[in-house]
């Protein structure tokens, strides 16, 4: 029998595609002309408050593959089909975007090795890169359920509570150390995998596990997650305030230091020990969030996060492309105006068009592989990667 859907996992995932196409925004005003000390003050305060994106949508993937295990895995199955819902998907937007940018030539034999190269690494766009990172923890599924299932088997929940924590620390602890693995790793030029720690570090699954991990553990104790998070939610929300506080004067320094006038963001890194902590933090402060909307807002306010979120695979893939479009009415419309109407506006254009878009693609008969939803009209849409069966009764989503 299925289980029940977790309905603040859905307007979570809205959420987080938002904050997605928000940094984005922000990214292109803070090289944009005209833009001062003060304008960059305030991207970062924004940026500071979307950087939960990515940890989120791990987070995510981890807790629904877990609140959804029926105990036995048909890795064939799984991968075959989380491969045609997220790596087709993914190749043709790799492919649409390089044609539109003028990067491959189907006449010339190295651009096709040149495509080949960009579909394992993601270097087609610089959004394609979570694509990359977030499948590894697919294809290292089984190892995660067998060391994290075989520890829920053998331990009370005290231990297994010790054990998240210390997974936790040594993340942190991890995050501190990168640069040093990097130059080992380097230095042992092994094919492959010392790239996968220097060049493509960034998109390492190793760096990110914990935040998969910590959704396994929700996954597997939804109930007492829930709880959990009621109980502690003075204190977690009291750490994320305060390590928001903390990253956002790196960058302040950062932006006032900086030479020339640039605005910069090095510093808020996602792979950095203070920028883990926090990020750890506003996992559990937007789902605790996610379930305050589910229980309070309006009925309006669900049915959009929800809808955003079953769309957000494609409108992701898509998005970058879609502020192409804001940034042409920006310069036509809105050039005099200030750079946090600029930035907003970009991100509703963006967002619109990209989740409009989406849903269009979805209709047609071969929708699926273009944005990862099966599509025909009266069928109701399939979240992109990380279902666990077409019956289960919450799938991770973008």
């Amino acid at each position: 029998m299925s289980k029940p859907r977790i309905p603040e996992i859905e307007r979570l995932r809205g959420m987080a595609f938002l904050a997605v196409v928000l940094q984005h925004s922000i990214a292109h005003y803070s090289v944009a002309p005209g833009m001062t000390a003060n304008d960059g003050l305030m991207m970062g305060f924004l940026l500071m408050a979307t950087k939960f994106a990515v940890p989120v949508f791990i987070f995510i993937t981890g807790m629904v593959l877990f609140y959804n295990d029926k105990g036995r895995l048909h890795y064939g199955r799984f991968i075959k089909r989380r491969f045609g819902d997220i790596y087709v998907p993914f190749a043709v937007w790799t492919l649409i975007t390089l044609l539109i940018n003028h990067k491959f030539n189907p006449a010339v034999i190295g651009d096709w090795k040149y495509l080949g190269e960009v579909w394992l690494t993601g270097k087609a766009s610089s959004h394609f890169w979570y694509i990359i990172m977030l499948f590894q923890f697919y294809l290292l599924y089984p190892l995660f359920r067998s060391a994290i299932l075989g520890i829920k088997e053998r331990f009370g929940v005290r231990t297994q509570l010790t054990i998240l924590v210390l997974s936790g620390l040594l993340y942190v602890g991890l995050t501190g150390v990168i640069n040093d693995i990097g130059h080992w790793m380097g230095s042992l030029s092994i094919p492959v995998w010392s790239e996968l720690f220097t060049t493509y570090a960034d998109r390492n699954a190793l760096y990110y596990f914990f935040y998969f991990v910590l959704g396994a553990a929700a996954g597997l104790y939804h109930a007492s997650w829930i709880k959990w998070l009621e109980k502690v939610r003075p204190a977690i929300w009291l750490v994320f305030a305060f390590t928001f506080g903390w990253m956002l004067m790196q960058g302040v320094n950062e932006i006032r230091s900086a030479e020339n006038g640039a605005i910069t963001f090095y510093s808020l890194s996602l792979l950095r020990p203070m920028m883990a902590l926090f990020l750890i933090s506003s996992i559990m402060v937007m789902y605790d969030a996610a379930g305050w909307i589910t229980r309070q807002a309006g009925a309006r306010t669900n049915a959009f996060l929800t809808s955003i979120g079953v769309y957000s695979y494609g409108a992701y893939l898509m998005h970058l492309l879609t502020l192409r479009i804001s940034y042409a009415v920006d310069e036509y419309l809105l050039i005099g105006m200030p750079s946090l109407v600029r930035i907003v506006s970009s991100w509703i254009i963006s967002v619109a068009v990209a989740y409009a878009a989406t849903r269009l693609l979805a209709r047609l008969p071969f929708g699926k592989w273009l944005v990862g939803i099966a599509g025909a009209r009266n069928h109701r849409p399939i979240r992109p990667y990380g279902k666990s069966h077409p019956s289960a009764g919450t799938t991770t989503g973008m």
